[in-house]
């Protein structure tokens, strides 16, 4: 059997399972890479942990096209232990084989920013997590210079159909979608850019398949930041009201709940405008990002059609 030239480490998430939809409506030959069989019709599934070397190597054998879209347990410790193995091992396979490494980022390593964030935002992390971030883009800059293309596609926050890990999601939109009041944490009143999981798969598919693309930071497609107010708004309705989460309930949270203390860290990106700016990519490739009232709806349906535990 030919091996896949597309291939996504890391495929079960909602990233991952959204860039092998994209990949595969483009006609790619594809392979979705995680710990269990991939979800997606269509789809060559390849069983195995990123954590081993050889598994990753197996996973890229003849890739054209790795994409490391992979998610980890949101701690700073487990983050700290794993994602340099899994970016080194990455690198090395890719490397080994030839492969154009397309690296899916958040935007911690740029730590607290004042203004929008854009692809010339110093990279300057204010949090463990984003130090482990910063790290790893070192490990690829060292990578790039022993001949390895990697091109990194950066997203903010994202929310979307079945985005179980999106802060969005869960305090907003499913406990709209159960009839609570959608919550916000700590300032409902500031800007916040929230990506849509659909537009970041189509946009990863665009890096690894655009020649021009290649070797590069983008920033995803983003539409315009709203408040958490307005966010919540879109999805309850315009006289919704927002439950804003107090910094006095996050600590005391964080004493008992291991989300909570390491969403803690993070709060800064909540007490003040946390904007990202995705014109560049939106200018070079003629593309848009789904308006926000339209991906909010798309979520928040798929929200009300999940089984409730």
């Amino acid at each position: 059997m030919t091996a896949p030239a597309h291939v996504v480490l890391g495929g079960n998430g909602v990233v991952g399972r959204e860039t092998v939809r994209a990949l595969l409506a483009h006609g790619r030959s594809t392979a979705s890479v995680g710990r269990r069989p991939s979800p997606v019709d269509g789809v060559r599934s390849v069983t195995a942990d990123l954590l081993q070397g050889a598994d990753v190597a197996r996973a890229l054998r003849g890739a054209e096209v790795a994409y490391l879209v992979a998610g980890l347990p949101y701690s700073s410790r487990v983050w700290a232990e794993q994602w340099p193995v899994i970016v080194r091992n990455t690198v090395d396979a890719a490397l080994e084989q030839g492969s154009h490494l397309v690296y899916f980022d958040n935007v911690y390593a740029y730590g607290r920013v004042h203004g929008p964030m854009t692809e010339g935002t110093p990279i300057a992390p204010s949090s463990r997590k984003g130090r482990v971030r910063a790290a790893a883009l070192e490990l690829l800059d060292a990578a790039a210079a022993r001949g390895l293309a990697v091109t990194i596609g950066r997203s903010s926050d994202f929310y979307g159909p079945g985005a179980s890990t999106s802060a969005f999601n869960t305090f907003a939109l499913d406990r709209i979608a159960a009839g609570r009041t959608g919550t916000w944490l700590l300032d409902a009143d500031q800007p916040h850019s929230l990506a849509y999981t659909p537009d970041i798969g189509d946009a990863l598919a665009v890096l690894g398949t655009a020649r021009r693309a290649r070797g590069r930071t983008w920033h995803l497609p983003t539409a315009p930041a709203l408040t958490g107010r307005q966010h919540v708004r879109l999805a309850a309705g315009p006289g919704a009201r927002t439950a804003v989460m107090s910094a006095t309930t996050l600590r005391l949270g964080a004493l008992f709940n291991t989300a909570a203390r390491e969403t803690l860290e993070m709060s800064y990106q909540y007490t003040g405008p946390h904007v990202l700016d995705s014109t560049a990519f939106q200018t070079a490739f003629g593309t848009a990002p789904t308006p926000l009232a339209e991906g909010i709806a798309a979520a928040l349906a798929a929200a009300r059609a999940t089984p409730r535990r």
